[in-house]
């Protein structure tokens, strides 16, 4: 087991060499991050490792254009693309909603918050989250109102370009700070409560092998005390290159934004009402596959 820990912590440092390094061929029922769209928590049911992911501001599909489809398959050349079930969360992220109470419609964080409920019930899989921009503040949202027996099921979140950063005092509200990393840009003003976006909210992805290590290491530490099910996990067969410079630890929130910031635009336009785009994620819990079905 700690022989596998330091194998998989060595292929952490290597993301940004392997991702470009996949495998050509997969196996039924794995699959690697491609296009706007996740759903393999309920494609092919519970998995080893579980990431719920919320894109950010217009994005398309569920996982976006961006971080997202990125840190998806970060995590698949750790583990091993049969090993990692990716979850995007299916919700309506217009401009005007980042102004709703808490950054983020009712309706992503019941969308997240079901995921998130759903993982859960997987008895041998290992939970993580993360969000983007208003995904970010969806992520903040959904994690504090859960219960307390889902919270205890996630092993780390990350976030990026986090616009409840000034807000929430640097941290999810009732979630483990430990288990919580928060990248903010040098200059995205976001992160101080405002909701002016400049061109360095747009410069996310060269976090994304740092967000991956630490999701990695969280995991690996978790599974040193509570081991995955004998036989549930399968150990990838991925050819890796040479090490790479060490990966830079992330910009935090208390030193990555200027003294100086513009005032919080007013929120006179926040719509009155929403739609709800719940479609077939109320049924989730209901008709997911387990292991082995």
């Amino acid at each position: 087991m700690k022989r596998m820990i330091s194998t998989i912590l060595t292929y952490a440092s290597l993301l940004i060499a392997v991702i470009s390094a996949l495998p050509s061929t997969l196996q039924p029922r794995q699959s690697w991050t491609r296009g706007y769209w996740s759903h393999d928590l309920s494609d092919f049911g519970c998995k080893p490792v579980i990431l719920i992911w919320a894109k950010a501001t217009v994005e398309p599909g569920n996982m976006g254009t961006s971080v997202g489809p990125l840190l998806s398959d970060g995590l698949k050349s750790v583990f091993g693309p049969a090993n990692v079930a990716t979850q995007g969360v299916d919700y309506w992220g217009f401009i005007e909603t980042n102004f709703y109470p808490g950054g983020a419609p009712p309706w992503g964080i019941y969308d997240m918050q079901l995921l998130l409920s759903a993982a859960a019930t997987c008895p041998g899989s290992k939970i993580v989250a993360a969000g983007y921009s208003q995904g970010a503040a969806l992520t903040h949202r959904a994690i504090e109102r859960l219960p307390d027996e889902v919270k205890g099921r996630i092993v780390a979140v990350v976030t990026f370009g986090d616009t409840q950063t000034l807000q929430d005092g640097g941290r999810i509200k009732n979630f483990d700070t430990n288990r919580t990393l928060i990248i903010c840009n040098q200059g995205d003003v976001v992160c101080t409560g405002t909701l002016w976006v400049f061109p360095v909210h747009f410069d996310y992805l060269k976090w994304v092998p740092t967000a991956t290590y630490f999701l990695a290491a969280k995991l690996l530490e978790d599974a040193a005390v509570a081991p995955w099910p004998n036989g549930s996990f399968v150990f990838p067969n991925v050819s890796l290159p040479a090490i790479s410079p060490a990966i830079p630890p992330a910009p935090q929130p208390s030193d990555a934004v200027p003294l100086s910031l513009p005032p919080l635009p007013t929120a006179s336009e926040m719509p009155t009402a929403f739609p709800r785009n719940l479609g077939a994620v109320e049924d989730l819990l209901a008709e997911m596959p387990t292991v082995g079905s």
